[in-house]
């Protein structure tokens, strides 16, 4: 998934905008160059057309002023806030503490 959000930085400047389902749609293929960044399926989504993670919540993505993004699951328990979050960091292109 991060691979396919740098692609798209790659090809149009900036990472996608906007909430979980967006972000899907552009990297598969509802952008202005009409680019397959990405094929979505069924473990990788939900039915609302969301990324999820392994426990099927939602990510929660934040993409930042200084073209930087994260990524954050929920984990186990499926809350977000807590110390069992994990959350991916395109600055050092790793998992994080929240």
């Amino acid at each position: 998934m991060s691979l396919s959000i740098e692609n798209y930085k790659q090809e149009f400047g900036s990472y996608p905008n906007g909430e979980n389902a967006n972000v899907v749609k552009v990297l598969a293929g509802e952008n202005p160059k009409h680019l397959r960044l990405f094929y979505p399926h069924a473990k990788s989504t939900n039915r609302n057309n969301e990324f999820i993670d392994p426990w099927e919540t939602p990510y929660r993505f934040v993409f930042d002023a200084t073209n930087h993004f994260k990524v954050r699951s929920a984990g186990v328990d499926r809350t977000f806030g807590d110390p069992d979050d994990i959350v991916f960091n395109s600055v050092s292109n790793n998992f994080v503490q929240p």
